[in-house]
């Protein structure tokens, strides 16, 4: 395999599994933002995946044209110095209640799945990721790298499995859960819009590995239609029993449990590895800004942060994906326009 091509693997894995984490792996995601508005949400499903490959290929383009290794070499030209730190405030914040969301939802795969205490799977994540931030970007890259194919395997597997080998025949929807916004179409765009926020803090760490500007653009277009696809997949599962799945923080993991113990344990692997993707990014993304800002000993940062954020995680999971990420991505609607405007017109300007 030649090195640009690996580089090309590298960057889609760690777009993929930034954005794959427990809030799209476990349903919950998929379920809020897409299923409540019916079959046409299958609509906001293919508009997202999209979108999602239009811009990571945008960001990554300008981040290989200018060479950009931070976020606010990225987003202070795009909207101006007095916005722009706002802008980097509020990512940052999201970076951190994205690191509790992943950290609350181990806590509830430890309870749901295996009826082991929460705190037992908090632990277990915080630690885990201790591990990774210890080793900086390296890490960070390793973990999505040998888990996101993993993922994107095991999703396309069970998706498959259980629409071939379904034991229902009832394709039901029932409006009681609260909807993000009042139609698939502005969803979509809140679901996308926030996690643009966060991904363009991560892409700028990966400026070393965009040897070629092929490789920035396909790595962000291989991992857009990577999640389009994983969307599509457990959208199509969750439909047939959506009227089931209405009491449950993850969804996915109670229709995997109806089809035995194996599938059930290899579902809760991926659901995992999901959550721990998506939380050493996060937390990379958060604690290497605060260590720019102040200085601070990077070990020192690593303990302090993953401690503090205990209490946080247990607020519940399904809570925290529904408040935390729908007022973000209104906050973020603001960031993806200007990024796909951007980000096209110099695409345009160098063809």
């Amino acid at each position: 395999m030649s090195n640009d091509l690996k580089n090309t693997f590298k960057i889609a894995s760690v777009y993929t599994g930034t954005i794959l984490g427990a809030g799209f792996a476990s349903g919950q995601e998929i379920k809020q933002f897409f299923i409540v508005y019916g079959y046409q949400s299958i609509y906001g499903i293919i508009l997202s995946g999209i979108l999602f490959a239009l811009i990571g290929a945008v960001v990554l383009n300008k981040i290989y044209s200018n060479k950009i290794r931070s976020y606010d070499q990225y987003v202070i030209p795009l909207i101006g110095k007095g916005l722009g730190h706002f802008v980097e405030l509020v990512v940052s914040l999201f970076m951190l209640s994205g690191f509790c969301v992943m950290v609350a939802g181990s806590g509830a795969i430890f309870d749901e799945g295996f009826g082991i205490s929460r705190e037992i799977g908090i632990i277990v994540m915080v630690g885990l990721c201790i591990i990774v931030f210890l080793n900086d970007i390296k890490g960070v890259v390793a973990v999505n790298e040998i888990l996101t194919p993993v993922m994107i395997i095991g999703i396309a597997f069970l998706g498959s499995y259980i629409l071939i080998f379904k034991d229902t025949g009832v394709m039901s929807f029932i409006y009681v859960v609260q909807k993000v916004t009042h139609n698939w179409f502005s969803s979509a765009l809140i679901y996308v819009s926030y996690n643009t926020l966060t991904i363009v803090v991560i892409l700028t760490a990966l400026c070393p590995l965009l040897t070629k500007r092929k490789v920035a653009i396909m790595g962000g277009i291989l991992g857009g239609i990577s999640l389009g696809v994983m969307a599509f997949i457990l959208w199509a599962v969750m439909q047939m029993f959506y009227s089931e799945i209405l009491p449950y923080e993850i969804p996915f993991l109670h229709i995997a449990m109806k089809k035995g113990r194996i599938i059930e344990l290899i579902y809760t692997f991926i659901l995992f590895s999901a959550m721990f993707t998506t939380a050493v990014s996060n937390g990379y993304g958060f604690m290497n800004r605060v260590i720019q800002w102040t200085g601070i000993n990077k070990t020192l940062c690593v303990f302090t942060f993953c401690i503090l954020s205990i209490p946080f995680a247990h607020m519940g999971f399904s809570n925290l994906v529904k408040g935390l990420y729908s007022f973000f991505g209104y906050l973020g609607l603001f960031m993806a326009v200007v990024t796909l405007f951007d980000g096209i017109k110099i695409l345009i300007s160098r063809h």
